[in-house]
Formats: structure tokens, C-alpha cells, sequence
């Protein structure tokens, strides 16, 4: 009888072994993805800022061939200040709201 539970407790305690290298090894591999697909994110808001830094561009641009090119950057930046006061407008109401 107690060579059966020395046998038991030896079975149990290989398998409770595997069970843990098992999910470590899951754990991993999830971690890794998670890892590659934030990677991945990162690289495309960059890319993003970057198409929107060159669609500024080009509208700044399209306004110097009908007006003096620091006029031109001045209503693309005057615009882009305007946007940024009216989101930081809406950010302030909306924590605001979450206070009370």
C-alpha cells in the first residue's frame, strides 16, 4: 500500500509539474504576441503622425501658390492650434464629468 501512494504521490507531483511548465510556456507565448502586436501598433500610430504631419504640409503648400508661403503656414498652424484648444476644451468637461 505504500509503494501505491509513494507511486500516486510521485504521479502527482509530475503531472502538477507539467500543468505548471505547460502554462508557463503558454504564458510566453501570449506575452510574445502581445509584445509583436504592440510592436506592430506602435509603428503604425508613428506612421500615422507622420501621413498627418505630410497632409499638413501639403495643405500648407497648397495655400503658399495662392499667398505669401508664411501666411500659408500661419492659417495651417493658427488652424491646428484652434483643433488642439477645442480638444483640450472637451478633455477638461469630460474629466470634469467623471469627478462628480
Amino acid at each position: 500500500m505504500r509503494r501505491i501512494a509513494k507511486e500516486f504521490a510521485e504521479h502527482v507531483s509530475a503531472l502538477t509539474r507539467l500543468e505548471v511548465e505547460l502554462k508557463t510556456l503558454e504564458v510566453k507565448g501570449k506575452a510574445r504576441a502581445l509584445g509583436a502586436g504592440a510592436g506592430v501598433g506602435l509603428a503604425a500610430g508613428i506612421f500615422a503622425a507622420l501621413g498627418l504631419c505630410f497632409a499638413l504640409a501639403t495643405a500648407a503648400a497648397a495655400l503658399a501658390t495662392a499667398m505669401s508661403v508664411w501666411l500659408a503656414l500661419l492659417i495651417v498652424s493658427v488652424a491646428l492650434l484652434v483643433l488642439a484648444g477645442i480638444a483640450g476644451l472637451i478633455a477638461v468637461r469630460l474629466v470634469r464629468r467623471v469627478k462628480r
